[in-house]
Parts: structure tokens; C-alpha cells; sequence
């Protein structure tokens, strides 16, 4: 057997007593499931539940976002519901929420090229609008996506879509600060990151995994603070594989 061909077959024999940490193409892993508790200015208004879903694919991975919002503002109920999906070709979500009778829906789908496409039906009719990458970068529901709170890095300019209305906000986004906040009365370590714009200063606590444990956003009129109610487990990251299951068979060097 050739040196070239003898060392490679002893590394195989190598990795396959080590195992390589991998998913199986199309085998979904454990979802995450997150309740926040949100507050307006301080008072409690009601939850959010979140449940995300990982689906390995040839290309990469998909994730499977549902978030469903219950709550009273103002003494009127408001029940709000998104899906979305996302992956490494772009990102769809579709918003249905009804704000004390008055039902709506929103839905988004990112564009190629960036920026998006949102419609938004209402009892005004529906409209529908096109927005640039530069006009909108984000949706409010990428901020629970860990594929893509790392769009968050880098600062800038943030636009974010919010998904529960279709309407854009703008602000400055900064670099991201480390650090820890509390959950659960825990210590978490997380990257903050705040945007500061004509609305306010929104705040935004992505912990290592990319998951959003705590924000503060200036909607409904005041401040809404979503703070997770338990520190979110790690992520699993499917079955383990032997080398043997990833690579094919070792062949020898012609004479």
C-alpha cells in the first residue's frame, strides 16, 4: 500500500473510535421552546410562546419559527400569531393578529437580493410594498431566529420590519457589547446590542447560541420588555457519526 493511502486509512481508523458530532440530512433535532413574559412600561401585559424547530438539509440547516403572542393592552385583548421560515437562500413569514376584534395579516418574503416583499391585509384593503435591503434589513421575528441574530453584528444602520404590522423602523445599530443579564434570576452571559432611533432605543440580549433571552422595544405605544422565563437549554445538535458514515472508502495510489 502507498504512504499516501496508508496514512489516510490510519486517520479513518482514528476518527471512527473519536465520532464526528453531525445531524443526518432531513432528521429533524430537538426544538427549542421559550415562553417570555412581557411587560409595558414596567406592567404586565401577558406571553409570548416560541418553539423553534431545526430541519438539517444537504445545503444547510432550515429553521422553523411559530411565535404566538397573548396579551391585553389597554384594556383590549391582543393575540398575535407568526410563522416563518428561514435558511441560507432567505427568510418567509406570515403574521395573523387580531388587536380587539380588528383582524390583520402581514406577510413577508425576503427578496434575492436582498430587502423584501411585504403585504399587508387589514380592513382597508390589502397593500403590498417592496423594500430594499437598504430600506429593510431585518424583521422583528429574525431577532428570534439564532441562524440570524448574527445579522446583528457589525452595527450600522438597522431597518427592522415589524412583523406583527408591516411597518419599518430605522435606528443606529451599534457593535454589540458583552456581557450578562438576568433570567430567571441567573447570570447570562450575552452580546447586547441597542439601536437608537426616532422612536427610542431598542435593546436587543442574543446569548451564546444565538437566542434572544431579553429585549426592549418601543411599540404599542410605550416600552415592551420580553424577558424568557427560564435560561434556554443549549442546543443538541443531533446523533453522533463515525468518520466511516461521512467519507468514502479509502482507495490506493496506482503503481
Amino acid at each position: 500500500m502507498p504512504i499516501r493511502a496508508a496514512i489516510a486509512a490510519l486517520l479513518l481508523v482514528l476518527l471512527a473510535f473519536i465520532g464526528v458530532p453531525t445531524a443526518r440530512a432531513g432528521e429533524p433535532l430537538p426544538p427549542h421552546k421559550i415562553t417570555y413574559d412581557l411587560s409595558l412600561d414596567g406592567k404586565p401585559i401577558g406571553t409570548r410562546e416560541l418553539t423553534i424547530r431545526y430541519l438539517p438539509r444537504g445545503d444547510g440547516e432550515r429553521r422553523i419559527i411559530e411565535s404566538y403572542t397573548d396579551a391585553t393592552v389597554l384594556g383590549q385583548p391582543l393575540v398575535c400569531r407568526s410563522s416563518g421560515q428561514s435558511s441560507t437562500r432567505g427568510a418567509t413569514f406570515t403574521t395573523s393578529v387580531d388587536q380587539g376584534g380588528a383582524v390583520s395579516q402581514v406577510q413577508g418574503i425576503e427578496l434575492p437580493g436582498g430587502g423584501w416583499r411585504v403585504t399587508v391585509a387589514d380592513a382597508a384593503g390589502v397593500k403590498e410594498t417592496t423594500l430594499t435591503k437598504e430600506q429593510a434589513r431585518l424583521t422583528s421575528l429574525d431577532l428570534l431566529d439564532p441562524g440570524r441574530t448574527v445579522l446583528l453584528t457589525g452595527g450600522g444602520e438597522l431597518t427592522l420590519v415589524l412583523v406583527e404590522t408591516g411597518t419599518v423602523l430605522t435606528g443606529t445599530l451599534d457593535a454589540g457589547t458583552v456581557g450578562t443579564t438576568k433570567v430567571a434570576g441567573q447570570k447570562v452571559e450575552v452580546t447586547r446590542y441597542t439601536a437608537t432611533g426616532v422612536g427610542g432605543t431598542a435593546r436587543f440580549d442574543v446569548d451564546a447560541s444565538g437566542l434572544l433571552v431579553k429585549s426592549e422595544l418601543s411599540w404599542l405605544g410605550g416600552t415592551v420588555t420580553a424577558v424568557a422565563r427560564e435560561v434556554p437549554p443549549p442546543r443538541s445538535y443531533g446523533v453522533v457519526e463515525t468518520i466511516e458514515a461521512l467519507t468514502p472508502a479509502v482507495t490506493e495510489d496506482p503503481l
